[in-house]
């Protein structure tokens, strides 16, 4: 039996990831896809060409008790943050699970929402209750969760690359981490601003929001890392789609390639998303791209005190719609990759 499934916040470019995953989903029906009131009553395939000829759904005003009627089980939230907020216990008081994909549910305390969203949380027993939706490290979590808290786009890529080694305990404690992650342009959304014009972005390459990106406290969060002490800087890409970090971490002893290859092997052994390049190939958009994997690699340096590490995903797979598809397999039942098979060496359709 199929899982009955709707999409909210279709319009965006996270939501036309995600109508493309789920229309191809063995195990679940798309009941109904919900836009802005400006876009309600238009076709999906209006709004997102790509889906001509793939689905005669129509876009809907954002009615939860409707939902509820018609069964659905599972509702993906591709909303801005303070739509999210104001959604998601409503959902959850109709008896359907949520799938989140912003950031209102992401972080544990409350108090952070004011600084780092622009808004007061009113919810705090729901961020105590989401499960951080990263399934190679929360996988338990995610599996008895109705509410999942999809990771940000840059935490996906910094988590996976510095878990394995702050989990094993080999970083010097209350050391520097830098990470420098770089992200096309896909990553900031879909709504209309000047910096994101073609003519702004096109033969340009910029840093933005250093040091107090809203992601930060994200990623400091799930490392359990002291905030002070750990620099994130973001550059916007002049390319559509993917992310690249690089991560520079310390050891408090010298390490050889084969203990960072077998901390990383044990780690990920049963992860299908995560391809491991060592220190003989580095990660690359081209390779990861329409796709739900994330490729690391990494290289010693000082004498093996050093480490810089290298990850790469699509933001707007990995980043954001196949890991929320894989959030749903989890929480479901079923195997990770299901309907996530053909992102692995999908090629580009625009």
């Amino acid at each position: 039996m199929k899982i009955r499934v709707a999409i909210a916040g279709v319009s965006g470019y996270s939501g036309l990831e995600l109508a493309k995953i789920i229309l191809g989903h063995p195990s679940m029906d798309c009941i109904a896809v919900v836009a802005s009131e400006g876009k309600s009553g238009q076709p999906l395939a209006d709004i997102h060409p790509q889906l001509r000829g793939l689905s005669e759904l129509v876009c809907q005003a954002p009615e939860m008790a409707w939902l509820e009627d018609a069964g659905c089980q599972t509702v993906f939230l591709c909303t801005p943050n303070e739509v999210s907020h104001s959604l998601v216990p409503e959902i959850l008081g109709r008896k359907m699970k949520v799938i989140d994909l912003s950031g209102s549910f992401r972080l544990r305390e409350a108090s952070l929402y004011g600084s780092w969203y622009g808004f007061t949380h009113e919810a705090p027993e729901l961020l105590l209750e989401a499960a951080y939706g990263l399934p190679e490290w929360r996988g338990e979590s995610i599996r008895r969760a109705r509410l999942v808290a999809n990771p940000g786009c840059y935490p996906t890529s910094a988590l996976l690359a510095l878990l394995p080694l702050v989990r094993a305990g080999i970083l010097v404690q209350d050391s520097e981490i830098i990470c420098d992650s770089k992200s096309g342009v896909t990553g900031a959304g879909r709504s209309l601003r000047t910096d994101l014009l073609f003519g702004e972005v096109a033969e340009n390459f910029r840093a933005y929001n250093p040091i107090k990106h809203r992601h930060a406290p994200e990623i400091c969060q799930e490392l359990g890392w002291d905030f002070d002490r750990f620099s994130f800087v973001p550059h916007l890409l002049p390319v559509k789609r993917g992310i690249l970090s690089t991560i520079y971490v310390r050891f408090e002893r010298p390490r050889t390639p084969d203990e960072l290859e077998g901390i990383y092997r044990e780690s990920y052994r049963d992860c299908p998303f995560v391809r491991l390049l060592g220190s003989s190939r580095l990660p690359e958009l081209s390779a990861v791209n329409y796709s739900n994997f994330c490729d690391i690699g990494w290289h010693l340096a000082a004498g093996g005190r050093m480490a810089v590490i290298f990850s790469a995903i699509d933001n707007l797979v990995k980043g954001a719609a196949g890991q929320a598809v894989q959030n749903f397999n989890i929480m479901h039942g079923f195997a990770e990759t299901t309907g996530l098979q053909e992102t692995r060496n999908a090629e580009s359709r625009g």
